[in-house]
């Protein structure tokens, strides 16, 4: 699974640098120190996504099973989504913010989202049968000046995973099509995966 942070952080530094500069002079050094500078600012999310990777090796090894959410799982679920998703998306792209512009405009996103859930499904350690963490499958709409954008709208996400433990932050590496393969199980991904991704 972590082999594909740097790819997408070398990619993303080479659109941002490109398109970072107004005057034409962008050279090749300014790129490359826009690049380290990424990755000094994209350690602790690759850091959080190694951690979260050792996570559902040692949650599964140890043995899972699955169960059938109640109203108080999707309630616990519900609550942790609308106050936390929003800080794991800026988790994730406040590394590649390279310049105040940018910077700005996450500022300004709109944090907030409307979700829709298709599928939660609970995740509990198999000897203790205690609930760990839970499977889910939604989509989010963002907000835009107090408005729902498009569903369309750049941003937004439509049959989307994501693993919700119980008793850690929400966390956009736990999104991966790996993790919830490990975590939640091929079934479930293929059931709720989005036939048009």
């Amino acid at each position: 699974m972590k082999k594909r942070v740097l790819p997408i952080a070398v990619f993303t530094t080479v659109l941002l640098s490109g398109c970072g500069s107004t005057d034409g002079n962008s050279t090749l050094m300014e790129a490359f120190n826009s690049f380290t500078n990424i990755l000094d600012r994209s350690l602790p999310f690759v850091e959080e996504s190694q951690a979260w990777e050792q996570y559902a090796i040692d949650k599964t090894t140890q043995g899972v099973t699955y169960g059938t959410a109640s109203t108080a799982d999707s309630q616990f679920v519900s609550r942790k989504m609308d106050a936390e998703f929003g800080d794991a998306v800026d988790r994730l792209e406040r590394p590649f913010a390279v310049n105040e512009s940018i910077q700005k405009e996450l500022d300004e996103a709109g944090r907030d989202y409307q979700f829709t859930y298709h599928q939660i499904m609970p995740v509990k350690d198999k000897r203790s049968s205690a609930t760990i963490g839970y499977c889910v499958n939604f989509d989010a709409i963002r907000f835009e000046n107090g408005k729902l954008t498009p569903v369309d709208t750049k941003g937004n996400l439509q049959k989307y995973f994501i693993y919700v433990a119980k008793d850690k932050p929400v966390s956009v590496t736990t999104a991966g099509d790996d993790f919830i393969k490990t975590m939640c199980g091929v079934s479930f991904y293929n059931k709720y995966k989005n036939p048009n991704a």
